[in-house]
């Protein structure tokens, strides 16, 4: 079976191991609940593990020298056939640590890979198999601890591996999915059909010959079946199984009459379960049965649910399902009720672990001896007192209250408040009872530095809640979406380590991750989109300014020069701005000037006639003298 994640059940149900992000492997025991073993490597921080994978081998498949005295007796060689679990775990740095469990220690770090290891398989007769970042695949030697053989796998990055029913082919998902030959280390077809990375491969086989394949993306909503048939020369998917949410674990069994039942655990925490029969293409299946878990607390009313976290179909065809937290998770087998389509499952085991936890809470009793305090292990709380004085000194409800406004108004003399404390106070209260107004109000604050001295002064049990509200705004419109990115970064920033420390972080921030990524894949297209707007809107306005322009050129301009009558308006305006004497001065002046013209051109006129008849009577003189 494909792993795609830090956890697995082992082939024979008995036993459940994780890796988490800090680099410890648990493994429960699935029967009675238990922790049986925990290892923590040294490089569980630097290094962890990031990809896990059960193996069952015989002892000489890890020993290639065994010791003379075990075949000295029959016991000792029949025990050393017998089969023990091993788990490959992948890490960052690139190797393959191989942890016995019959030992609770470390057998072998297979060393071939570059980058971090992002997939691990495993079969009976073809041996492990592991995927890199490093765009390798490597099949390995397990009695030698080497590599057996390396090929590149492709451009992209593989997150899934299996081997076929006959365990002569390898198949890797990528965005496609590859099927290799073993043997050759060619490729023999591809299947395209998925927008994401394909994180889930599992392998139907038929009791009539017929195998197939189940595959996963994130993103997608969708399972595929593919056929593994060479002589198809299709490449689409037989059928699909519709989902409403990323698939996590995917878990098959076949029945003798040849039905597949197919459980599916998603990252909303609920299990799908698919009853497909393969006898060619049909529509897209719904799930014939829903499965959740859920916890009743104090109110009858009121019910929380449990997140399923893992789950497999076993051979008496049950259900055996993990659910709860990575910390303390719960084991239980289930029969499938199809009588209606959805089963409800409601459990109270969270009591149990409660009911530790207070048992460590309590204070224990402190040893002196020899001038020397011995502390036993416990939390010690301590109480502080209240004094007559400080009960006398309180403010009344009706102050208390105006003290929490969020206003800038100043208060009374004598009441002291804290924007931020307040801020917080109102935020608890909000997200206790759920109140939109008391949220939008707090949320509606857009001064970074009133949001980051909320966060910081809030206390560690809100930052749950917090993470669902502002989950459900960033589903909103741009603004609110806006609003709910400046609350999560300055909650990002301020408490990160916490945050890393939290086992359920996943389930947390998956929701705000799916979000991030199916607005990421409109990127691009929003993007093609905005450059073929800005392309045609500056084709549009360099038209419009080449038209303006050849407007501007081809027009002439005329311009009117002034008229006498626009003069003599202008000097009767100015003449009649000045006062009555001076009209009269300037009128007796013109007409003055006037008659003194009338006369020069009187006498002017003389003198020219005068002239004339002079030059008349010269030419007559002439003409007789001649």
């Amino acid at each position: 079976m494909a792993t795609t994640a830090n956890y697995a059940f082992s082939p024979d149900d008995e036993y459940f191991a994780y890796c988490g992000n800090d680099g410890k492997l648990r493994i429960w025991d699935t029967v009675t609940g238990r922790l049986k073993q925990e290892y923590v490597s040294n490089l569980h921080l630097s290094s962890p593990c990031c990809a896990l994978a059960w193996l069952y081998v015989s002892s000489r498949a890890t020993n290639t020298s065994p010791s003379p005295w075990k075949k000295r007796r029959k016991k000792s060689i029949s025990e050393e056939f017998t089969p023990k679990g091993i788990i490959a775990m992948g890490s960052t740095n690139g190797k393959v640590t191989l942890y016995d469990t019959t030992t609770s220690s470390v057998t072998a770090q297979l060393n071939g890979h570059s980058g971090t290891v992002t997939a691990v398989t495993w079969s009976k007769n073809a041996g492990l198999f592991s995927a890199s970042d490093d765009h390798h695949i490597i099949q390995w030697n397990l009695q030698e601890n080497g590599v057996k053989c390396k090929w590149k796998s492709g451009k992209a990055k593989t997150l899934s591996l299996t081997v076929s029913p006959d365990e002569k082919s390898l198949l890797s998902g990528e965005r496609v999915i590859k099927w290799w030959d073993i043997d050759t280390k060619q490729l023999v077809r591809t299947f395209t059909g998925h927008a994401n990375q394909v994180t889930c491969l599992n392998i139907i086989k038929m009791t009539s010959g017929n195998n197939y394949i189940i595959s996963g993306a994130y993103g997608d909503g969708y399972l595929c079946v593919w056929a593994l048939d060479e002589q198809r020369s299709e490449r689409t998917p037989v059928t699909s199984l519709a989902l409403q949410d990323d698939p996590i674990s995917v878990s098959v069994y076949v029945s003798e009459n040849s039905n597949a039942t197919v459980l599916v655990v998603t990252r909303s925490g609920q299990a799908h379960l698919f009853q497909y029969q393969p006898n060619g293409r049909s529509k897209p299946l719904k799930p014939s049965l829903n499965i959740a878990v859920a916890s009743c607390i104090s109110q009858k009313d009121s019910v929380e649910q449990i997140s399923i976290i893992n789950g497999k179909l076993t051979e008496d065809q049950k259900l055996l399902l993990a659910y709860g937290t990575y910390i303390n998770p719960i084991f239980e087998k289930v029969t499938p009720d199809f009588s209606d389509k959805v089963q409800y499952l409601v459990r109270s085991e969270f009591k149990r672990s409660k009911d530790k936890k207070e048992e460590i809470s309590k204070v224990k009793s402190t040893i002196i001896e020899d001038n020397v305090e011995y502390l036993r292990p416990g939390i010690i709380e301590t109480t502080q007192k209240r004094s007559k004085s400080s009960v006398g000194s309180q403010l009344l409800l009706k102050d208390r209250l105006e003290n929490l406004s969020l206003s800038s108004e100043s208060n009374p003399t004598g009441k002291i408040t804290n924007a931020g404390s307040n801020r917080v106070q109102l935020l608890i209260q909000g997200l206790n009872s759920k109140d939109k107004t008391i949220l939008s109000n707090i949320f509606l604050a857009k001064n970074e530095s009133i949001i980051k001295n909320t966060i910081a002064k809030l206390p560690i049990q809100a930052i749950g809640p917090l993470v669902k509200e502002l989950t459900i705004l960033l589903q909103g419109k741009t603004y609110t979406s806006k609003i709910a990115v400046r609350w999560l970064e300055a909650l990002l920033t301020a408490h990160a380590g916490h945050l890393l420390s939290q086992p359920d972080l996943v389930e947390l921030f998956g929701p705000i991750l799916s979000l991030i990524d199916t607005k990421l894949t409109l990127l691009t297209e929003l993007s093609k989109l905005k450059g073929r707007v800005s392309l045609v809107t500056g084709q549009i306005s360099q038209t419009m300014e080449e038209h303006d322009k050849d407007l501007t050129e081809n027009c002439l301009v005329y311009q009117d020069t002034d008229s006498s009558d626009e003069d003599g308006g202008v000097e009767d305006e100015d003449l009649e701005s000045e006062s009555n004497e001076n009209w009269e001065e300037m009128s007796n002046q013109e007409d003055e000037d006037e008659q003194d013209d009338q006369d020069n051109q009187d006498q002017q006129s003389d003198e020219d006639v005068r002239s004339t008849n002079s030059t008349v009577n010269d030419d007559e003189e002439e003409s007789i003298s001649s």
